[in-house]
């Protein structure tokens, strides 16, 4: 049998760092239980990490990049961008019609993958009906563990970062990154 590479939204990349404690303890467990096997996370869902990190003080990106670089480089995230199927379903799908582009793109490319699951913290994807039988059980990951070495004292130092529900708020999505880096 195949292998079932889960997705993974920006919520949850970024949920490592979460200032609520039951986010950032599934976040790492997902990232822990799935390190030495693999993840699909698209283009943009990276992108709005990066929208992110990128308003947060110098201080803060010079401790957090180091990590997510690593985290990058070791662990077998397979990055994608997106299909026509997945552009069309986006767009024409009647549950997929009431969300953020980026979130109706990311639903589609779920639901239309081979044995496609999710795993996010997105209350809007959580709640979509045809999303139901994909979203991935965070409860069933081992909650235990550390990342190997380095990787491991990165993400301690990393943790300055913290993530509120606020830094959602302050990502334009039409404009992902602002032409203002003085953060």
């Amino acid at each position: 049998m195949a292998e079932v590479v889960p997705f993974i939204d920006a919520s949850v990349f970024l949920g490592m760092h979460h200032a609520n404690d039951l986010i950032r303890r599934r976040s790492l467990a997902f990232f822990r239980s799935h390190f030495e096997r693999r993840a699909r996370m698209n283009f943009e869902q990276v992108g709005i990490c990066d929208a992110i990190i990128w308003r947060q003080p110098r201080r803060v990106q010079d401790v957090y990049y180091p990590f997510m670089d690593l985290l990058h480089s070791d662990m077998q995230i397979l990055r994608e961008g997106y299909a026509f199927a997945e552009l069309e379903l986006a767009r024409n799908h009647r549950q997929l019609q009431e969300l953020r582009p980026e979130q109706a793109l990311l639903a589609a490319q779920v639901l239309l993958s081979a044995a496609g699951t999710l795993f996010t913290h997105d209350p809007a994807l959580l709640a979509l009906p045809c999303l139901a039988s994909c979203l991935g059980d965070f409860d069933s990951l081992a909650a235990q563990g550390a990342f190997p070495g380095e990787l491991q004292d990165l993400y301690q130092a990393s943790r300055a970062f913290i993530l509120t529900d606020k830094d959602w708020q302050h990502v334009e999505t039409r404009h992902l990154c602002s032409l203002d880096h003085t953060a």
